[in-house]
């Protein structure tokens, strides 16, 4: 309650939300996040530790911070950058969670990065390709291979 009342512009439905343990698996805090009701936004992982899910205009719809093994998790099967071997996102504050650096706020997509994100998706449907992570499935199981 005392959250609410210092901060009258954080949304409700944030507010009211359950704290994020460390013992969460990435998938349980994705599907527990606010997302685009419209079905235009995006998530992605700050290099502050911080998963946000954003609408189209990138504004921040919320906000959870991970620890280092919920951040691994989010790269598996990927390298992962070295800025986030130290990163912890449950150091950052809740104003700097719905706040980000420009750094943390993934850029726009252009209508020729559309043209070609859709081009390549639809090379990769022709081909057969149905998952881009190596030693996953198109549902997220592991591969028996």
């Amino acid at each position: 309650m005392a959250d609410k009342l210092l901060n009258p512009t954080m949304p409700q439905a944030v507010a009211d939300r359950q704290p994020v343990g460390d013992d969460m698996s990435l998938r349980d805090i994705l599907r527990s996040m606010k997302k685009d009701p419209d079905g235009h936004g995006i998530n992605a992982l700050g290099y502050d530790g911080v998963l946000r899910t954003f609408d189209n205009e990138r504004n921040v719809l919320d906000a959870v911070g991970l620890n280092p093994t919920q951040i691994r998790e989010y790269y598996d099967g990927l390298e992962m950058p070295e800025r986030f071997l130290t990163a912890d996102g449950r150091n950052i504050s809740r104003w700097d969670m719905f706040h980000p650096d420009a750094e943390n706020i993934p850029k726009k997509f252009t209508e020729e990065d559309k043209a070609r994100m859709q081009a390549y998706n639809e090379e990769l449907e022709r081909r057969g390709v149905t998952c881009c992570i190596p030693g996953k499935l198109a549902d997220n199981s592991e591969s028996k291979s």
